[in-house]
């Protein structure tokens, strides 16, 4: 009876070891995954602004009767016209505004909205889509670095807005604050876009018919 017991006390202490070690690799496991898609969740946002950043192009909106810059930001929200890969379905150039909405009811999400940037034809539609690229923000803030085509000769900084501007800035920050109190790492894009001056000043980036021709 006395090595019964013994035994059984000592295959109690190796189970409870046992799911003691369990327990713990378990935790370990799902720590890595949420490790391993925060991590790729920051990749996936800072690629989609790369891609579509690093592509725009400077054009003007010759289709209303109040002509625009495609390329306006603020602190908030930013707007441009960018290309789609041939896989997302949507050929030609595209009007990206990005903006962040719910954050006063704490479920702030990056929205995305996405229009052909040149008229459709009449009775078409304009084939709008909107997309939530990421959910759980608290802010978002956008910033540019170029020069102040008021002051051309000072050197470039950052600035809070980029409105109304015959050129793109040379720099774009993204900054990203979570919910739950993370600041994630700013996303600076650097621009292609060539800002030289071999065009009119009444046509900046030498566009005839709404199309980008430098």
């Amino acid at each position: 009876m006395i090595e019964v017991l013994i035994g059984m006390s000592l295959m109690g202490v190796m189970l409870v070891l046992l799911f003691g070690s369990l327990s713990v690799c378990v935790r370990n496991w799902d720590a890595g995954e949420h490790k391993i898609a925060a991590v790729t969740q920051k990749a996936i946002i800072r690629n989609f602004f790369l891609n579509h950043l690093q592509n725009l192009l400077p054009l003007q909106n010759d289709f209303t009767e109040i002509k625009q810059l495609s390329f306006q930001g603020d602190k908030t929200a930013l707007q441009f016209v960018s290309s789609m890969p041939a896989s997302a379905g949507r050929l030609g150039l595209q009007l990206f505004n990005i903006s962040m909405s719910g954050a006063k009811s704490k479920q702030g999400r990056i929205n995305v909205s996405m229009q052909p940037f040149f008229p459709v034809s009449e009775g078409d539609n304009w084939n709008i889509e909107d997309v939530t690229i990421l959910d759980g923000v608290k802010a978002i803030e956008f910033s540019y670095f170029g020069v102040d085509q008021a002051q051309p000769n000072q050197p470039a900084t950052w600035y809070d807005t980029w409105l109304e501007s015959q050129k793109t800035p040379l720099l774009v920050k993204v900054s990203i604050v979570m919910l739950n109190g993370e600041v994630w790492p700013d996303i600076v894009v650097p621009l292609k876009v060539d800002n030289g001056s071999n065009t009119s000043t009444a046509n900046p980036f030498g566009i005839v018919n709404g199309r980008f021709t430098q």
